[in-house]
């Protein structure tokens, strides 16, 4: 309901849409919630509300879909408290290679990280997962096939109401171009 209603904190709302990413059942509910309340507020102020018109609405609808879409998709990965992938989004399988079947069940590390990965980084992220902390680096991964791709990544813990970590989170962005790293 403090979703629906607005009423969490940027960072409260950012974690529970990460949640609601991967947890269906959650986010059928949340949405059932929001057309709920959207339509308590539309009966109680039906006779005060100011509805677009046709044309309005196609003339914004025209803007949002002409509007150049620059969003690179954010490979989403779930694991558990323990470190072990529990579900992958499509955009983190294309960006690696790897299928939740290959991937489900094992550290992302030894994985995706080779030769040239800065191991400092890599133990920063290692500690900082292990007291459960965010943490955002830059890193360098490899595909399946081989080849080196560099990411910008966050990784937040889930907390449930005891404090206790339920889920690490963690939101991949492959980065183009030359770096400088």
């Amino acid at each position: 309901m403090l979703y629906v209603t607005g009423a969490m904190s940027s960072m409260e709302r950012e974690n529970f849409e990460l949640v609601l990413e991967f947890h269906l059942e959650l986010r059928e509910f949340v949405t059932g919630m929001a057309e709920v309340g959207a339509a308590v507020i539309l009966a109680t102020n039906a006779p005060f509300i100011s509805r677009p018109s046709p044309e309005l609405k196609a003339r914004v609808t025209a803007l949002v879909c002409a509007r150049p879409q620059n969003s690179v998709p954010e490979g989403l990965v779930m694991s558990g408290p323990d470190g072990l992938v529990q579900w992958i989004n499509s955009a983190f399988s294309a960006m690696c290679g790897y299928t939740l079947e290959e991937l489900q069940g094992k550290k992302l590390g030894p994985i995706l990280q080779g030769s040239e990965t800065d191991l400092d980084t890599a133990k920063r992220m290692r500690v900082a997962l292990h007291e459960y902390r965010p943490c955002k680096e830059t890193i360098l991964n490899y595909h399946k096939n081989g080849i080196p791709y560099w990411v910008d990544l966050s990784i937040t813990p889930i907390f449930d109401q005891k404090g206790q970590p339920l889920w690490l989170i963690a939101r991949e962005r492959e980065l183009k171009g030359p770096l400088a790293a």
